[in-house]
Order: structure tokens, then C-alpha cells, then sequence
């Protein structure tokens, strides 16, 4: 059984106490015997994308203190060269897209955020040419094969985050249907939990941290810190079969 435990938009500095959150999700997941495999966070882990709001960041996610390695990648609300120094301890140079072995599985994490001015953001999201072809060869390998990143390539009937998702997905969806070995597509970004499908495979969105964005027709607002942050964990048996549980913490 592999077991991929995945969290998204955290928002630190969003509002006060929300790191709070985080911190929970990742010691629920600290408590888990056996615990994941893997812990994938797919984006918009800070919110203004501030140094300040990395450290905290950087500081709750390091709860996680198991075995399983902890991989990220970023959102529309982040900014490169600080979530490099904090989250890569590296420089940022271009998309920070990351390939990752674990458990006899390979994740393929993608940077889809669209650079803005300081002080700026642009929400949709973009995949660079060049991390197309790191997912392309990362792919040729052959084994099953996770990819990860923050935009829906779909929309998920949310008149709120339909505009601004992955904008080239069509160029994703023609990457993918070179190879065989894509088991499912884990994003972030719409802050609910929802599945659908995306170039023949599973297309699931991990829920959201900091807040939800509920639906249309829900007599909520279009956005909430008010309902439980949510979270996945994605079962995988030895048939390869994806079976995703949405945790929602009291």
C-alpha cells in the first residue's frame, strides 16, 4: 500500500492564526501508523508570499518529523525567490519544479505560477516550455508516475476559480498522452475537495488549509476560513487502483 498524503494553500499570513491549521494537518499526519508515504503540498503556501510568512511556514511544516519526504511546489500566491531560500534553500532560477523517487513511484512536481511585478499577482496559471519537457523526460522513465502542481487544468464549476486556471492545459494533456505511466494528477488551488478526470486519468484536488471556496449555489460566502481545512490521503493498492479519503479536522 502506498500512501500519499496531500495538503494545499496553506496561506500563511492570510489572517491570524491560520499557520494553526497547518500545524494540525501535519500532526494528524505525524500520528498515522503506518504513516504516508509521501507529503505532497501543492501551492500557495504563503499568502503574500512575504520572508516572514515562510519562516512560519517553514517551521510548521517541519513538525513533520517522519521518514516520508515533504515536497512542495509553488502557487499563484507565491513568489519565487523567497519561497526558494525558505522551502529549497536554493536560489530560485526559473521554475522551481521538482522530481522526486519515493516508495517505487516517481512525483513530478510543477511550478505553475506566473511571475507579477513586486506587489503584484497574476492568478491564473502557466507551465514554462521547459517544465513540459523536464515532465516529458521525467515520464520516458517508465515507472508510475504522479504529477503535481497548483492549477486545476479543468474547470470544476466554481465560477470563482474557473478563470483563473492552468491556461495551457492543453499542452499538459498532450505531454501526458505520449507516455502510459501517469497514475493521477494532484492539484491545489480551488480550496475544495472534488475529483474529475484529466488525460485519462484521476484528477485530484486536495481541499484547502486556510479556507474553503464553496460552491455556486451554497448560501455560504464564496470564500470561508469558517468550515473545517481539509486534506487528502490517496490509497494506492498493489493493483495500482487510487482510492482518495478527504479529511476534514474537527
Amino acid at each position: 500500500m502506498l500512501t500519499i498524503a496531500h495538503l494545499s494553500d496553506t496561506h500563511f499570513g492570510a489572517y491570524e492564526g491560520v499557520g494553526d491549521r497547518t500545524v494540525r494537518a501535519v500532526e494528524h499526519l505525524a500520528a498515522m501508523r503506518p504513516g504516508p508515504d509521501v507529503v505532497l503540498v501543492t501551492g500557495d503556501i504563503a499568502d503574500h508570499g512575504h520572508d516572514d510568512e515562510y519562516a512560519d511556514a517553514a517551521a510548521a511544516l517541519a513538525r513533520w518529523s517522519g521518514p516520508a519526504p515533504l515536497l512542495t511546489c509553488p502557487g499563484n500566491h507565491d513568489v519565487r525567490p523567497a519561497f526558494a531560500r525558505h522551502l529549497r534553500e536554493a536560489a530560485a532560477e526559473g521554475p522551481l519544479d521538482l522530481v522526486h523517487d519515493a516508495a517505487g513511484v516517481r512525483f513530478v512536481l510543477l511550478d505553475s505560477l506566473v511571475p507579477a511585478p513586486p506587489g503584484e499577482r497574476i492568478d491564473h496559471g502557466v507551465l514554462a516550455p521547459e517544465s513540459l519537457r523536464l515532465l516529458d523526460e521525467a515520464l520516458a522513465d517508465g515507472r508510475p508516475t504522479y504529477v503535481g502542481l497548483h492549477h486545476p487544468p479543468v474547470d470544476l464549476h466554481v465560477a470563482l476559480m474557473d478563470p483563473i486556471r492552468l491556461q495551457n492545459a492543453d499542452e499538459l494533456a498532450a505531454v501526458i498522452g505520449r507516455h502510459e505511466n501517469l497514475v493521477a494528477t494532484l492539484v491545489g488551488h480551488a480550496h475544495t475537495a472534488c475529483a474529475t478526470t484529466f488525460a485519462g486519468a484521476p484528477l485530484l484536488i486536495g481541499g484547502g488549509i486556510a479556507s474553503t471556496v464553496t460552491l455556486d449555489a451554497e448560501a455560504l460566502p464564496a470564500i470561508t476560513p469558517g468550515l473545517a481545512p481539509t486534506f487528502a490521503v490517496h490509497l494506492v493498492g498493489d493493483d495500482g487502483r487510487v482510492v482518495t479519503h478527504w479529511r476534514a479536522l474537527p
